[in-house]
């Protein structure tokens, strides 16, 4: 025995002989305390979702990252309201009812952006059209001219009704039909039809001189919202979030449009919920899974109930130091209680079943708690400081989220480890436990004599399959992109996902800021010709371009459409029966189209509307009663039509200094500095298209920020970090037991089950398809802590022993795979998380823990039977 475990048994000994001498009142106090903790964190409990504060902001790109958002504070902390109508107006209408509820409340909402909204988009919109476009638009509105003028002047059945009687005749006379007209009687039949059954349906005006591409466009429209934060409360954008979705709620159901929020808060919202909810869950029935496991495996209700109140004041202490040493949980840290539970349990349950060995071999209640905490102790104390530095490795890297959670975690151990030489004791003290059936040998006589026989193979085949594993392990692969950690079926995500594949509006696009207006301009144009961009915009970028010849178009224009707005509701009102004579003459010339030319489309268009029209004719019942919501059906969008015409023939020479605020604070800074924007051409929900896009642009401008910059660095600081960690942990725990056992070959058995089952979880991970992400890296140091407490536990039960074969019959190989069962039970409840970071966590935690039970009871044990008979042979 050396120096080393000499001391520590001595500490032991007394530390649970301290604690069983006054078992009462060690208990009272101990559950004080956790009552205590508990109030604390019930009063502090804070949860901050934000990924960006999980990585170091001293580093160069979140430097920058910072800079721009200093510079431009109106991106920072917003939400994105998407309004999805049938028509365009209907989304215009829901977008100004709702920017206009946000507004005029103040104290809630800081700012509230309408992207292409507004008097100067109205006036000028014209101008920001395609050339070539703007002329196309320019002969659809004059051959819809006529149509036009006869609504503006008589909107009503009777004037729309009159005109499309003239159509028929003339296409029935030979004439070519007019362009869209098929698509136009198309939509009016749609609304007609509504108004038979009695419901609302507007016919989009502004839709028949739209294409497919341009509709899709002018049925979406955005609102960029950043809201006043209240950071008492656990999620500070709540309040901001609740009035806004209960305002879009109601402009909704008014409007008829389909209304989402997404963005940074909406998603922080969501994933907030999601986490709390499966941390919740994972808890729940990880404590019950493991008070299952114990109760199966322990077979005593004394020693469960002794293990479980341990765990939980322990897991109560371990919340308290969390929020006393940092003030807050993040989405990686607040895994915390999980792994608590996995690995704290450990402890009570190798004390436990060790206790029972002992009183089952006869020992008084208090020598058998002393022994145990002497013999059990010694690895426990080992197992403490060697998992506690799997954790604390983290806290040497840039990855702040996880470095938290090491800090809470490791510390987690000693706590653990404290309670149950202590709290345990104690409470075992006041709860004797009887002699009784022995059940702690894990294998039968026949599955030990089995190892026991076929301890060469067994470990030739285990290192076999590791040595095999490496080539898929070097293939393992990592995730890091944090969208992909959310729930994906919140409305938030599935937003960000339609919001990624739109047309300039995509989320992950680069911010550079520029030192002035022609750096600005120069990146622009030295970032256009790249592959991987799409377009570049800048504040030169709301100039447009060729704006004497489109002036010169538009002033066509406001010639021809003239009669439109000079003959404005000039038309006297009709009667009713005007209006129904004007349908009835309608039918009736659609049914002379029908005879004269009845193959063409505009004929089958118009015999659809014409057969929408029934009861609608002269002299019919119902025709009077029908006629009102057709009215509203045909000519409530009309008016504003003609309204966005009038403003938009208006147009002027737009200059720099004439834009307006709201677009030239978007893109100048108060101190000088400009923003360039830069849209990728792929869809950057592919991993390796934004790391093209990321290192194209960072080339070109290295003070490249915003999402996909910040993503992508903040993923290589994440797989650094993985390496860097479990490099220290590896390091210095080999050092540590080293220097407490002194014996190379302990040391070179108790890390075995590490490296194989490392090598085995990542080589199963590539045949999987499984990926490291943000969160469930915590793998990493929960293998090496597992892996190396159970070698701990294994080999120095072995140098008890003297002899390998009785390993199997003791109560540490069945302690050692009730600890697995915990934990597995523990962490894979993690896995029906809907987060799916949390979920990740589980999956992968349950399959790192499948791989150490492999390495731990069967290769690890395989390989010790087979050098001590080695050794045996070779003295002979």
């Amino acid at each position: 025995m050396n120096v080393a475990l000499t001391i520590i048994h001595n500490f032991l000994r007394n530390l649970t002989g301290c604690a069983i001498k006054r078992p009462a009142l060690f208990v009272v106090v101990s559950l004080i305390m956790t009552g205590l903790a508990a109030f604390y964190i019930g009063g502090h409990i804070e949860v901050h979702t934000d990924t960006d504060e999980m990585i170091n902001p001293e580093l160069p790109f979140r430097q920058t990252f910072h800079d721009f958002n200093a510079a431009f504070p109106q991106f920072n902390n917003s939400f994105i309201i998407v309004i999805d109508g049938e028509t365009p107006e209907a989304a215009v209408e829901a977008q100004e009812l709702l920017a206009a509820y946000l507004n005029a409340r103040k104290g809630l909402y800081k700012s509230v952006y309408a992207p292409g909204a507004g008097a100067f988009f109205d006036q000028n919109g014209f101008l920001y059209l395609d050339f070539d476009r703007l002329v196309d638009l320019s002969d659809q509105l004059a051959a819809a001219e006529p149509v036009l003028a006869a609504v503006s002047e008589d909107p009503s059945l009777r004037g729309l009704f009159d005109i499309l009687s003239e159509a028929m005749e003339e296409i029935s006379e030979g004439d070519a039909p007019p362009e869209k007209l098929t698509e136009v009687l198309g939509s009016i039949t749609a609304s007609t039809r509504a108004a038979a059954k009695g419901r609302e349906q507007a016919l989009s005006w502004r839709a028949i001189f739209l294409d497919d591409e341009d509709l899709a466009k002018a049925q979406r429209r955005l609102l960029i919202v950043q809201p006043e934060l209240d950071f008492t409360q656990l999620q500070s954008a709540k309040a901001a979030l609740a009035g806004a979705r209960a305002a879009a709620r109601e402009v909704a159901q008014e409007t008829g449009t389909l209304i989402r929020f997404s963005g940074k808060m909406a998603i922080s919202s969501d994933e907030l919920k999601s986490v709390a909810d499966g941390a919740m869950l994972a808890g729940a029935l990880s404590f019950i899974l493991v008070a299952l496991v114990l109760g199966f495996g322990i077979r005593s209700a004394r020693l469960v109930f002794a293990a479980l109140t341990t765990l939980f004041a322990g897991l109560i202490w371990t919340g308290a130091f969390a929020l006393v040493a940092i003030g807050y949980l993040n989405i990686i840290s607040i895994a915390f209680a999980v792994l608590f539970i996995g690995l704290g349990i450990d402890f009570a349950i190798h004390f436990s079943l060790r206790y029972q060995e002992e009183v089952q071999g006869g020992l008084p209640v208090d020598q058998a708690l002393i022994k145990t905490s002497v013999t059990v102790g010694a690895p426990l104390a080992l197992c403490a400081p060697t998992t506690a530095l799997a954790f604390y490795a983290f806290m040497a890297t840039d990855y702040v989220g996880l470095a938290q959670l090491g800090l809470i975690s490791g510390t987690g151990m000693f706590i653990s480890f404290f309670t149950s030489l202590t709290f345990l004791p104690a409470l075992l003290k006041l709860m004797p436990l009887k002699k009784g059936k022995v059940v702690f040998n894990i294998h039968a006589k026949q599955e030990a004599g089995f190892i026991a026989k076929n301890g060469r193979r067994i470990a030739l085949a285990g290192l076999g399959f590791g040595l095999a594993s490496v080539y898929f392990a070097a293939q393992a692969d990592f995730d890091f992109d944090p969208i992909n950690l959310k729930d994906p079926k919140s409305e938030s995500v599935t937003t960000f996902f339609d919001l990624m594949a739109g047309e300039k509006t995509s989320p992950y696009t680069i911010q550079i800021l520029a030192a002035g207006e022609q750096q600005a301009a120069a990146l622009k144009d030295t970032l256009t010709g790249l592959p991987e961009v799409d377009e570049v915009i800048i504040l030169q970028s709301y100039v447009p371009e060729r704006q004497e010849e489109k002036l010169e178009v538009i002033d066509t224009i406001s010639i021809f459409l003239n009669p439109v707005f000079i003959g404005r509701g000039s038309a006297a009102p009709p009667s009713w029966e005007e209006n129904a004579a004007a349908v009835s003459t309608f039918r009736e010339k659609v049914s002379a189209l029908e005879a004269a030319r009845p193959g063409l489309p505009v004929t089958a268009a118009a015999m659809e509307l014409s057969a929408s029209l029934e009861g609608l004719g002269a002299g019919e019942i119902n025709s009077a009663a029908r006629q009102a919501l057709l009215q509203q059906n045909l000519f409530s969008t009309f008016p504003r039509l003609v309204d966005q015409l009038d403003a938009a023939l208006g147009a002027d020479y737009v200059t720099l200094a004439g834009l307006p605020e709201e677009i030239t604070s978007r893109y100048r800074a108060d101190d000088g500095r400009f923003r360039v924007e830069v849209f990728p051409s792929a869809d950057l929900s592919s991993a390796r298209d934004l790391e093209r896009f990321v290192a194209a642009v960072s080339v070109l401008a290295s003070e490249a920020s915003g999402s996909p910059v910040q993503i992508y660095n903040s993923g290589l600081v994440v797989k650094g970090a993985m390496i860097r960690a479990s490099t220290i942990a590896v390091v210095a725990m080999v050092l540590f037991l080293t220097l407490i056992l002194r014996r190379a070959s302990s040391v070179a058995l108790i890390t075995l089950p590490v490296f194989l089952a490392g090598l085995l979880t990542l080589a199963a991970m590539t045949l999987l398809g499984l990926k490291f992400n943000f969160a469930n890296v915590i793998v990493i140091p929960l293998l090496i802590g597992l892996g190396v407490d159970s070698g701990i536990h294994l080999v120095l039960r072995a140098r008890e022993e003297k002899e390998n074969t009785k390993l199997l019959s003791s109560s540490t190989p069945r302690a050692v795979l009730l600890s697995a069962l915990t934990t597995l039970g523990s962490f894979g409840t993690l896995a029906i998380s809907a987060h799916q970071g949390t979920a990740s966590m589980g999956i992968l935690l349950a399959l790192a823990i499948v791989m150490i039970l492999i390495a731990t009871l069967l290769v690890l044990p395989g390989l010790m039977i087979w050098l001590q008979n080695a050794g045996k042979t070779a003295k002979n």
